[in-house]
């Protein structure tokens, strides 16, 4: 089957950005190429793998949210990105960007009141 690289890349993109936690295997049955199309497609646009690549637009999205809403409790993030638990999140936010979640949202929040440093977000 023939495709065009940058529109599959685009397909990609904006299914990810709709939902970041999306695997690959299920990626591959809603754009209806293989596994190994993809792959390639993602690598030949980012020169990075698929792994990355996702994680990557996690983190652009957890950054986000984080920028816009400070003091949103990484349990309510994490549900609200599709994550099962607040834990699964964590390890996928330490995988992706070497901080917890609350090193990360001190990073891109900047410095929080005092009170709130201490407070537990699980």
């Amino acid at each position: 089957m023939s495709y065009d690289p940058r529109i599959l890349f685009e397909q990609i993109a904006a299914s990810l950005k709709q939902n970041p936690r999306k695997t690959l295997e299920e990626l591959s049955q809603s754009l209806r190429v293989s596994k190994r199309t993809i792959k390639k497609t993602v690598r030949l646009a980012t020169g990075g793998n698929f792994r990355s690549y996702r994680e990557g637009v996690l983190m652009d999205r957890v950054k986000g949210f984080f920028a816009v809403q400070p003091g949103v409790a990484i349990k309510v993030l994490s549900i609200d990105l599709g994550f099962k638990s607040p834990s699964s999140f964590a390890r996928a936010v330490r995988r992706a960007s070497g901080s917890c979640p609350g090193e990360l949202r001190t990073v891109v929040a900047g410095e929080l009141p005092r009170a709130e440093k201490h407070a537990t977000f699980y």
